[in-house]
């Protein structure tokens, strides 16, 4: 007898992720297009042009700009699914095609006399078509995660372990759904025979010698296998179990107690090898931070000068108590300093009082809502990345009692200096409490580059447009 219910009535991962980038492709061709033709529009309004007789490019021509564009955007990885939780490998990939796309636009304007590009229309069009590009990535992502979230699209599971590992990787895949995975529950031979449920997380569905006939009831893509401290001979027997029903599987490794976040592996000559990383700043990079840190701190503050007056005027109306917010915090190397914030709370409020996680909770002043919102309130940290206790984008910095009980691996966020914005606040993990969002930290510190600080500012400024403060 056929099973009607393992028979996929919805295209398979590979195939609806296929169609799914070739829309992306196009719409962001379109999007470059679209950029291109508004960066005349905006030129032909504004008043430093210099030649009013510049020709608008031919469609013929724009057309051949979003090719290129899009082209690029391929070329440098633009289009990857996402593979870590920290959204931010493709804003990287995206960034750097729109410079070497404006670089090619350079290049045409030297050959095609009819294509004139001014400098100042230049740095139009890459503010504009970046700033488009993420909208129109937002929107797309949204359109995904809700196909992905009714299993369209989504590798369907099993994760084999219900484990500390394995909950961990469930957690995981079921509040970033955006990863592509649809976890269906754990297999586990010891935890089914206590029980058919694991934490209320997911339920236990069976054990090993159950898989073949679960495979046959549920239309599964992959195992996955979190049991890292099992022995190699378990592994084998549930990898030949998958090899007989074809099943593809990825399984996490035995790496003796070492903080999975802290592995990093390289390939020689097909040999994979594992090795963990000192995670720090290299000397290099560290003078460049500092360099911008004090550049930008500096000029934000005195060109908004006039902003931070008026703020702290509304303060003083709004509510009786100082205009500034002292508490201390933790700093590189485990260093004590004093974070400064404008109050945003009432002065009765208790300096170390569980932060509010309500928008209304009533200990926010009105003024103070709007300041929570907008990140306003974080204004006078600039102060603090001046001095050279903070810099603009690191982990967020932690109070001293919480950071006395840190694990060996949450103390690597004291390598680097705290930060005004980082991976955490643009991320949908804003929810959660700053020490629980360990892997944002850690992918930041692995990964940190200049590039990467400014795609994490510019994402930042948009926070604003969503209604979303930083913490």
């Amino acid at each position: 007898m056929t099973n009607k219910t393992a028979t996929r009535v919805y295209p398979g991962p590979n195939h609806f992720l296929q169609r799914a980038t070739i829309v992306q492709m196009v719409l962001d061709a379109v999007t470059t297009v679209i950029a291109f033709y508004l960066s005349y529009l905006l030129w032909e309004i504004s008043p430093l042009r210099a030649r009013p007789d510049i020709p608008v490019p031919s469609v013929a021509f724009s057309a051949v700009v979003g090719l290129i564009f899009m082209l690029l955007f391929l070329i440098t990885g633009t289009y990857q699914r996402q593979t870590v939780i920290p959204n931010i490998r493709g804003s990287r990939s995206r960034l750097l095609a729109v410079l070497l796309g404006s670089s090619v636009l350079i290049i045409l304007s030297f050959f095609f006399k009819r294509f004139i590009l001014g400098r100042n229309q230049l740095i139009i069009f890459i503010v504009l078509l970046l700033f488009l590009l993420s909208l129109e990535h937002k929107l797309v992502n949204k359109v995904l995660l809700s196909f992905f979230k009714r299993g369209i699209g989504a590798k369907r599971i099993f994760i084999y372990g219900a484990g500390k590992v394995g909950h961990r990787l469930a957690r995981a895949l079921l509040r970033h759904p955006m990863l592509g995975y649809m976890p269906l529950g754990f297999v586990d031979d010891q935890k089914f025979a206590q029980s058919s449920h694991s934490g209320g997380l997911l339920q236990v569905v069976g054990g090993l010698n159950s898989l073949p006939e679960l495979v046959k009831q549920t239309p599964i893509d992959e195992l996955l296998i979190a049991m890292p401290s099992a022995s190699g001979e378990c592994i084998q027997k549930i990898i030949g179990v998958c090899q007989r029903l074809a099943l593809p599987y990825k399984y996490v490794p035995n790496l003796q107690d070492v903080a999975i976040q802290k592995v990093r592996t390289e390939e020689i000559d097909g040999i994979p090898l594992f090795s963990t990383m000192r995670l720090d700043y290299n000397p290099f990079q560290a003078v460049i931070k500092r360099m911008f840190d004090i550049a930008v701190s500096f000029i934000v503050m005195v060109l908004l000068a006039p902003v931070t007056a008026l703020i702290a005027l509304l303060i003083r109306l709004d509510s009786p108590g100082p205009v500034i917010f002292k508490q201390e915090r933790v700093g590189r190397l485990g260093k004590n300093f004093t974070m400064k914030k404008f109050r945003t709370m009432y002065i009765d409020t208790p300096a170390y009082a569980t932060h509010p996680n309500d928008k209304n909770d009533p200990r926010i002043t009105r003024f103070g809502r709007f300041l929570r919102r907008t990140s306003f309130d974080e204004l006078p940290q600039l102060w603090n990345v001046l001095i050279g206790e903070m810099s603009l984008v690191g982990p967020r910095p932690e109070m001293a009692f919480i950071v006395e009980g840190y694990t060996s691996l949450e103390r690597e966020r004291l390598n680097v200096k705290p930060g005004i914005t980082g991976l955490w606040q643009i991320s949908a993990d804003r929810a959660l409490p700053i020490h629980a969002n360990i892997d944002h930290d850690l992918y930041y510190i692995q990964n940190q580059s200049f590039l990467l600080d400014l795609i994490i500012i510019g994402k930042t400024l948009l926070v604003p447009l969503f209604g979303l403060g930083a913490r």
